[in-house]
Formats: C-alpha cells, sequence, structure tokens
C-alpha cells in the first residue's frame, strides 16, 4: 500500500497518526467531562485538549496556504516517495499530465513519464546525498497525433526521516516555439539590415565599430574589416565638418554625444571624410544610446545614417542660383500663415534667418494697393495657373526695393502647404529702365 502525503486539510495533529493517539484524546475528554474529577486535574486536561485543538487547526491552515500556493504556480509540481511513486501532484501537473489528481497519486514515476531514462531514480539516490539537482527530459503524447517534450528538475529531501522527491517539470513545445520565433525575427532583422539602403554602425564605449551593415560600408567606402578594425588613432585620420564648414570634434559627434547624454540624437547633418574615400560625404545621422537594462548607462550606440550628398549639392547649387539672380523662394504652410523661407528670401527682406516669418510679415514689408493687391493673389491662388504681381515694398531695415512675385496654390491634399511662391528682387533693373527713358 503506497502512503499519501497531501498538501491540503490537515484534520489531525501531526501526532496523530493512528486510531489509538485519537482514542487518548476522547477518553481525556470523557474524563475532563466527569463530575468527580480532580478540579485541577481536569483543568490541565481540558488546557491540553484546547492547546491540541488549536494546533490541529494551526496545521490545518498552514496546509491549506501551502496548498494554495503550490496550485497557483504555473510549473508542474510533483512529490514522489524514494522509489517514484507520486505522493501529490499540483493543478499545474494534473493539467500537463492530463490526469485527475485521484488518478496520479499512487503512480509510479515511469507511468507519469513512460520515456524517462531508467537510470532517473538512481541517479537521484546519488544526487541525494550531495543536496544536488537532477534534470532529465522524457516525451509524452497528448492525444493520437500530439507529443510534447518535458524537462524535469527533481531534487531529493528528507521528510520526517525520509526520503521524498520533488520533481519541477517544464513544457519545453512553449520555450521552443519561441526560440524559433526569436531567431526568425533576428534573422529577419539581420536580412533588413543588410539590405537596406541606410547605413547602420554600432559603436561601443570606446567609439570601437563592433557591427555593421553593407549600406555603411558602401556610403563610406570602406570595407566591413576595416570598419571593425578601426583605432582610435584611426579615427582621428577621419575629418567631420558641420554644415557650416566648421570642424566637428570628437566628443561633438552624434553617437559622442548620444553616449555622454543617454539620449537619442536626431537628424545631423555632418560632412565626413576618411583617407579611403575618393569624394567628401554628406550625411544625415541619428543617434541611438542603448543599455542592458534601463538602469544601466548606455554601453553602446547605433548610429543610422543616410547618405545625403546629391540633396547637398543640390541644395548648394539651388542657394547659388538664387543668389545670382536675385530670387528667393517661399511656402505658406498648411495652417495658411506660417511660412518657409529660402536663405535669398531673408537677404531680400534684410530679415535675419533665425526671426520666424509668416505671412502677415510678408504681407507687412508692402503699403497700400501693393499689399492689398498681394493678399488678394495669396488668397486667389490656384493650382491650375501662376499669378504674377509686380510691386514695391520697404525691408526690415528700411531699405525700399522693387520686387516680382510668383504665386501658385498646391493641391488641397499636399501636406506640404497651401501655396507656395517666389520673390525676385529687379530694382536694379527698373532703375536702369528709368535711367535709360528718354526726357
Amino acid at each position: 500500500m503506497v502512503e499519501k502525503v497531501e498538501f491540503s486539510e490537515a484534520t489531525t495533529h501531526p501526532t496523530d497518526t493512528g486510531t489509538a493517539d485519537a482514542d487518548v484524546w476522547v477518553q481525556l475528554a470523557e474524563f475532563a467531562s466527569r463530575a468527580d474529577a480532580d478540579p485541577v486535574l481536569r483543568l490541565l486536561v481540558g488546557e491540553a485538549i484546547t492547546a491540541h485543538r488549536n494546533l490541529r487547526g494551526i496545521t490545518a491552515t498552514i496546509a491549506n496556504r501551502y496548498r494554495a500556493m503550490i496550485d497557483a504556480v504555473p510549473d508542474a509540481i510533483t512529490i514522489h516517495d524514494e522509489t517514484g511513486s507520486i505522493l501529490d501532484a499540483n493543478a499545474s501537473a494534473c493539467q500537463l499530465l492530463d490526469r485527475e489528481r485521484e488518478r496520479l497519486l499512487g503512480c509510479s514515476i515511469e507511468d507519469a513519464f513512460p520515456e524517462l531514462d531508467d537510470t532517473f531514480i538512481s541517479r537521484l539516490h546519488r544526487a541525494f546525498d550531495a543536496d544536488e539537482t537532477v534534470t532529465a527530459t522524457s516525451t509524452i503524447r497528448r492525444g493520437a497525433d500530439e507529443e510534447a517534450v518535458l524537462e524535469l528538475n527533481a531534487h531529493g529531501y528528507l521528510d520526517a526521516n525520509q526520503r521524498r522527491i520533488i520533481a519541477v517539470t517544464r513544457d519545453l513545445g512553449p520555450r521552443a516555439l519561441a526560440d524559433l520565433q526569436l531567431r526568425s525575427s533576428q534573422a529577419e532583422l539581420r536580412r533588413i539590415l543588410h539590405e537596406m539602403d541606410m547605413g547602420m554602425l554600432v559603436r561601443n564605449r570606446m567609439g570601437h565599430v563592433v557591427s555593421c551593415n553593407p549600406a555603411a560600408c558602401r556610403i563610406l567606402q570602406t570595407s566591413e574589416p576595416d570598419l571593425l578594425a578601426l583605432s582610435t588613432d584611426q579615427i582621428a585620420d577621419w575629418q567631420f565638418i558641420d554644415e557650416g564648414g566648421t570642424t566637428i570634434v570628437h566628443d561633438d559627434l552624434p553617437w559622442a554625444r548620444a553616449l555622454r547624454t543617454g539620449k537619442a540624437i536626431e537628424s545631423v547633418i555632418c560632412g565626413v571624410r576618411s583617407p579611403q574615400m575618393t569624394d567628401p560625404r554628406w550625411l544625415s545621422v541619428t543617434a541611438v544610446p542603448r543599455s542592458r537594462s534601463a538602469d544601466d548607462d548606455a554601453d553602446q550606440v547605433v548610429s543610422v545614417f543616410a547618405d545625403v550628398t546629391a540633396i547637398k549639392h543640390e541644395a548648394a547649387l539651388f542657394a547659388h542660383a538664387q543668389s545670382l539672380t536675385n530670387f528667393g523662394a517661399w511656402r505658406v504652410g498648411v495652417d495658411g500663415e506660417r511660412m518657409s523661407w529660402s536663405a535669398q528670401m531673408h537677404a531680400i527682406f534684410d530679415v535675419p534667418l533665425s526671426t520666424p516669418v509668416s505671412r502677415e510679415r510678408m504681407l507687412s514689408h508692402f503699403a497700400g494697393m501693393d499689399q492689398r493687391r498681394l493678399r488678394h493673389t495669396l488668397d486667389a491662388a490656384k493650382p491650375s495657373e501662376t499669378n504674377e504681381i509686380t510691386a514695391r515694398m520697404t525691408t526690415a531695415i528700411g531699405r525700399r526695393r522693387q520686387v516680382r512675385i510668383r504665386v501658385r496654390a498646391l493641391p488641397k491634399d499636399s501636406a506640404q502647404g497651401k501655396v507656395i511662391g517666389c520673390v525676385q528682387d529687379i530694382t536694379a533693373e527698373t532703375d536702369q529702365e528709368i535711367a535709360g527713358a528718354p526726357d
């Protein structure tokens, strides 16, 4: 007959191991109720009975709490005697093994885990004295077609001088699936990083490149082994400049700032030239610090950058063209008020580049009929046609100019704004026409 040791509902004191002990407490209760019993002895017996009942209640409470605790554990837990027979099981074990608790009690460990290694119990006995945990795997069948691979972690302990085994069993299926999904997502991420047009570099705290993608090598005109082998002295041979042509020192580079501040540095335009480059490159760089946990300082920085050399050259050519023709471009935002001006617009209106501009700010440089004509032209602008007017204006420092203004509306669903246009300073041209006119 297999002994059953259950976690739940202890109804007797641990010393009540048999009917004889229970009979003793019944006899004592009967003695205490006799009228002719010695009062002092009755008092002592009564206190003993009360203490015994309290101890039974405490034992039952502890057992109930223990039962609730192990049933709340998501892992399957079984208790075995030294031969492997199951003495108790929690709710997760019943679910995992697809058996009711009553059917599990008394089953051998081989019945519960048919494909368990035959040496498992003997290994447990050898590990008992060394206070070690034994790990094994087994496969169980669920239904006709489904199998589950289980991992058992078993440890021996003494319970009232009797050897017991506690086994914690996990289904490796979800873990294997999660590992497969993680590997798949990592492979997909590597593929994306490999194929993306934007360069990606990962640097450690020393600034050394520990990872890069092919786009980074292509943009920087440097092979992956050379990038990974860059030393601090070699990085010093690289030149970095800002949009104004000023050299960017090492500590002000986007990745160094991100590492120092612990914050992302977004969309910094900088020029770079290395000894391997045939031509300098203009890059738009975003640097993001990365740490192992939220409480740790950043130990790596991921830099993502795009080659904007062509855009930068086109912008420079456009700026030169505007300067040569004294021609400025502008755009009214989607709110109908805020504006964006090109650098030459600021020059024509003698307005500093850092000054915010708006539709009303532009209109304020015109007066009288010229202002009314310009306002009407802006309000009446259509996407299908370009309107042109000539007007007189006064700059922010009081210089008077004659300008030609062209206006065209953008489509209604455009995210770029409502109206675009240009202003050309024709003061010199007008003055020459006046000077050349016959008297």
